[in-house]
C-alpha cells in the first residue's frame, strides 16, 4: 500500500472514530499493562473499554467475546485476533466465550450442511484453544448446537428492523431469509455473557465490523442491558498487500501449510525494497510499506524498539528484503506453525466445549 493510501486509509478512520464515537488507545492507554500487543499498536481503538475498567477496578469481572466462522482452515490473521482475547484473559482473569459460527457461513452460503460445519469448527477450535486459555474461564461452543442462541435471537430480532438489519449487511430483497435473521444470531452470541451471568461484554474487533457492534449496543439498550463495550484491532495486511482473504489463499499463511508453501508464499510476498540489490543498497528500502517487516513486527520482534533498529537497517540498505528479512520471517513463521500444530493436536477440547 503506497504513502498516499495509508494517509487516505488514516484520514478515513479519524472520520469514523468523530462519526461514531470512538477512541483513539492513547486517551486510555496509561490505564493499561504494558504488553507487545499495545507496544507494538496492534490495539487502535476502543469503544466504552474506560467503563469496563472501572468495573474491574471496583472488584467486578467482565467477559470477551470473538467469534470465529468455521469454513475451511485457519490462517495466521485469524489467530492474531484471539491473541488480543488471550492477554485480555491473561491480564483480567476474563471470561472468555468464543462461538464457533456455522450457522452463519450455513446461511451466507460457505457451507454445504452443518456436518461439514462441525468438522471445521472442531478443527478451528483445537488451534484457537493451543494458545493457552485457561480452561477454568473459557468456553467454545458450535452456534447451532445451542438451545439459548434461537431463544436468546428471538429476543434481539423483535427490536431489529428489517431497514437497519439490510442496512448493516449490506443485503437486498434477493438474500435468503436466513441472512437478516443472523443479525439477531450475533447478537445473542455477543449478549449471552449479560444475560446468563451478569458480566458485561468487550470484543475484540476489526473497524470493518463496527456496524454489527452499533447495532448490538443500540438492541441492548432497547432491552436494558449492558451494553458491550469494544476494541479495534489493527489487522495485518495480507502478504500480496491486499487484506487476507481466505479465498485468496496467496494472501495468508495457513496453520496447515507445509513449510515449502510458507517459504514459497512468503519469498513472493511484497516488500518496500528497491528493484535491484544494488540499488536497495544505495538508496535503502521503505519497511512503512512493506507487509514482511508489518509480519516482522506482528510475529517476530519483541518490542516497538526492536522493530524499529531494525527499520533503520533497512532504510540505510543494511539489510535486503530476500537476503535477510523474508528468510528472517520464513524460520519463525515455520516454527510457529508447527509448534500451533502440535498443541492443537494434544488439545484435549472437550474440557472447553459449552454444554448445548
Amino acid at each position: 500500500m503506497s504513502t498516499q493510501n495509508l494517509e487516505k486509509v488514516s484520514a478515513d478512520v479519524e472520520r469514523m472514530f468523530k462519526k461514531f464515537n470512538i477512541q483513539s488507545i492513547d486517551s486510555i492507554k496509561e490505564r493499561l499493562p504494558h504488553s507487545k500487543i499495545l507496544d507494538m499498536g496492534w490495539i487502535i481503538a476502543h469503544r466504552d473499554f474506560d467503563k469496563l475498567l472501572d468495573l474491574y477496578n471496583s472488584g467486578k469481572k467482565f467477559a470477551v467475546v470473538s467469534g470465529r466462522g468455521p469454513s475451511g482452515p485457519i490462517h495466521l490473521g485469524h489467530l492474531y485476533v484471539f491473541r488480543v482475547v488471550k492477554f485480555l484473559q491473561d491480564t483480567y482473569g476474563a471470561e472468555v466465550f468464543i462461538p464457533l459460527s456455522d450457522d452463519e457461513k450455513y446461511v451466507f452460503g460457505k457451507l454445504r450442511d452443518f456436518d461439514e460445519g462441525e468438522c471445521w469448527a472442531l478443527d478451528n477450535a483445537r488451534i484457537i484453544l493451543s494458545l493457552g486459555f485457561d480452561e477454568k474461564r473459557t468456553k467454545i461452543y458450535i452456534s447451532s448446537k445451542q438451545k439459548w442462541v434461537y431463544r436468546y435471537a428471538l429476543l434481539f430480532a423483535r427490536k431489529l428492523t428489517i431497514n437497519a438489519v439490510k442496512s448493516a449487511f449490506g443485503i437486498d430483497d434477493s438474500s435468503n431469509i436466513g441472512v437478516p435473521f443472523y443479525a439477531a444470531v450475533q447478537i445473542a452470541h455477543i449478549m449471552q455473557p449479560t444475560i446468563d451471568f451478569g458480566l458485561p461484554v468487550v470484543v475484540p474487533i476489526g473497524l470493518d465490523q463496527d456496524v454489527y457492534m452499533r447495532l448490538s449496543r443500540d438492541v441492548s439498550e432497547r432491552l436494558g442491558l449492558e451494553k458491550p463495550a469494544s476494541l479495534y484491532v489493527r489487522f495485518i495486511r495480507g502478504l500480496t498487500g491486499e487484506p487476507m482473504s481466505s479465498s485468496i489463499p496467496e494472501t495468508a499463511i495457513y496453520i496447515n501449510d507445509s513449510d515449502v508453501e510458507i517459504k514459497r508464499k512468503i519469498m513472493n510476498a511484497l516488500t518496500g525494497g528497491q528493484p535491484t540489490i544494488e540499488e536497495h543498497r544505495r538508496f535503502g528500502g521503505k519497511p512503512e510499506e512493506c507487509v514482511v517487516f508489518e509480519w516482522l513486527k506482528a510475529f517476530v520482534f519483541k518490542s516497538s524498539k526492536e522493530a524499529e533498529n531494525y527499520a533503520e537497517l533497512c532504510r540505510s540498505g543494511e539489510i535486503v528484503c530476500g537476503f535477510d528479512c523474508k528468510n528472517l520471517l520464513i524460520s519463525h513463521i515455520i516454527k510457529l506453525t508447527r509448534e500451533i500444530r502440535h498443541r492443537a493436536n494434544k488439545m484435549e477440547l472437550e474440557k472447553y466445549l459449552m454444554e448445548g
